[in-house]
């Protein structure tokens, strides 16, 4: 009923807001973890029902696990079409995500910096994802003297959609922080570029 009162052709972030639909959906009905493409895995996520919080006050729809037909993915589905707003960013995807987490607890003693349980759910510190924010991710495209360890991470957000202007690339022999994390974690992918030489 949602999808046919919509017309795409008028919709301004159409391809997120289908996007943000479909993960939803997805989860729900299969459970499972979404992650956006433009994170590199670094290790095993060891929770079945989470969120990312991406700051303090906001929880980002970017990477998130859920059982399958879980409250919580069923009450964002419910909220998705009843106050539907395609025309500002991000409101069917990570304010979204951040209206239902505060209907399930109250997060007045979240610090940002420590896990914190909602009910079932594991609200994850942004240290976990999200070390370098969306308005230093040009960070990850220099060469660094010492390197992070990311010890805590379970992987890292390159925010293509910031880098959406300026179009920084992995290059292969660049030596930057990009370059290092894609030897390390994404073998198979960078022996390719390299041997293609593709920057990505």
């Amino acid at each position: 009923q949602f999808y046919l009162q919509v017309d795409p052709a008028k919709e301004i972030y159409w391809a997120h807001v289908s996007s943000d639909a479909c993960r939803l959906a997805l989860l729900w009905k299969h459970g499972g973890i979404y992650m956006d493409t433009d994170f590199i895995s670094l290790r095993p996520i060891p929770h079945h029902n989470f969120l990312a919080a991406e700051s303090k006050q906001y929880s980002s729809n970017a990477v998130l696990g859920f059982s399958s037909h879980h409250e919580f993915t069923w009450k964002c589905m419910e909220d998705f079409v009843k106050n539907y707003r395609g025309d500002i960013w991000g409101y069917q995807g990570p304010f979204l995500f951040t209206r239902i987490r505060n209907q399930f607890c109250n997060m007045a003693s979240f610090n940002g910096k420590e896990d914190f349980m909602c009910g079932n759910i594991t609200i994850l510190s942004p240290e976990h994802f999200y070390p370098i924010g969306p308005g230093s991710f040009n960070r990850y495209y220099e060469v660094w003297d010492k390197e992070p360890t990311f010890d805590i991470c379970y992987a890292l957000h390159l925010w293509n959609y910031a880098n959406r202007g300026d179009h920084r690339t992995m290059v292969p022999g660049s030596n930057t922080l990009v370059e290092h994390l894609y030897q390390k974690n994404c073998p198979s992918v960078y022996t390719e570029l390299v041997r293609k030489k593709t920057p990505v």
